[in-house]
């Protein structure tokens, strides 16, 4: 299922993505009577929702692949970007200027997209930790109420703090992936191990693992067996045997 990528939750992710030039459209399309706001806010929470169904089905139903791995969150960067680019046009003027943020989430995700092609290069998975999960909700939060105009500065501030988050959640990848690569063997794939697991993920995985551990105990404890696969019985004339011989070392 690793390698799959044709499943249910990829399918979602990809139409997620399909959304985003939808979205700037919209936007732009009928700005001067408020309709782009509406429609844009309704695109976009329509996004968002798919981002939590395809996570849920990938994990409840083990469809959890290295290729929706990397799609969703880029899925997420491109919608917020967008959104956020968007936003900043629609709101020039307006102070702060909610530019400044698109900028410095621009900057970093720059940043992230030539660490992960190095990455890909050295053979390194990474998903999304509980700090990058954690500020794409933050940052959704806050972009949703910046549509609204009369709470425009408590959405910058929410934003401000997702983005907060999201530089947080750039440099604790650092150092997990630096941790990673300084101790792994030349040419090992690698799948970083980010925390996120859920309580439902961790009790299938260790069943899975404690599955295989007794696989292993039965193979190497199996007795020998006749030729047919199956173990001979002792018969009534061994016992017989046996007990004679029994017998006569105690005569002896």
């Amino acid at each position: 299922m690793k390698n799959k990528v044709f499943t249910v939750p990829n399918i979602i992710t990809i139409f997620r993505i399909l959304l985003i030039p939808f979205f700037a459209v919209v936007m732009f399309y009928e700005h001067n009577n408020g309709l782009n706001m509406t429609w844009g806010l309704i695109l976009f929470l329509l996004c968002a929702s798919t981002d939590l169904v395809d996570g849920y089905i990938a994990r409840r139903f083990k469809m959890v692949s290295n290729v929706g791995k990397f799609l969703d969150p880029v899925a997420d960067k491109c919608m917020h970007i967008t959104v956020m680019v968007c936003l900043s046009v629609i709101h020039r003027g307006q102070i702060p200027p909610f530019y400044i943020l698109t900028i410095i989430l621009v900057a970093k995700e720059f940043i992230m997209l030539l660490t992960g092609l190095i990455l890909i290069t050295k053979k390194v998975v990474v998903s999304a930790n509980v700090y990058g999960k954690a500020a794409a909700v933050v940052l959704s939060a806050g972009v949703v109420l910046v549509f609204f105009k009369d709470i425009y500065l408590i959405g910058f501030i929410v934003s401000a703090v997702g983005v907060a988050i999201a530089l947080a959640a750039m440099v604790i990848y650092g150092v997990m992936i630096f941790r990673q690569l300084k101790g792994r063997k030349k040419g090992e794939t690698i799948e970083i191990d980010t925390g996120l697991l859920s309580g439902y993920e961790r009790k299938n995985q260790d069943a899975e693992e404690g599955n295989a551990e007794d696989n292993n105990t039965e193979t190497q404890e199996t007795p020998k067996t006749e030729g047919d696969g199956s173990e001979k019985p002792e018969s009534e004339a061994d016992k017989k045997d046996k007990e004679a011989d029994a017998k006569t070392d105690k005569i002896s």
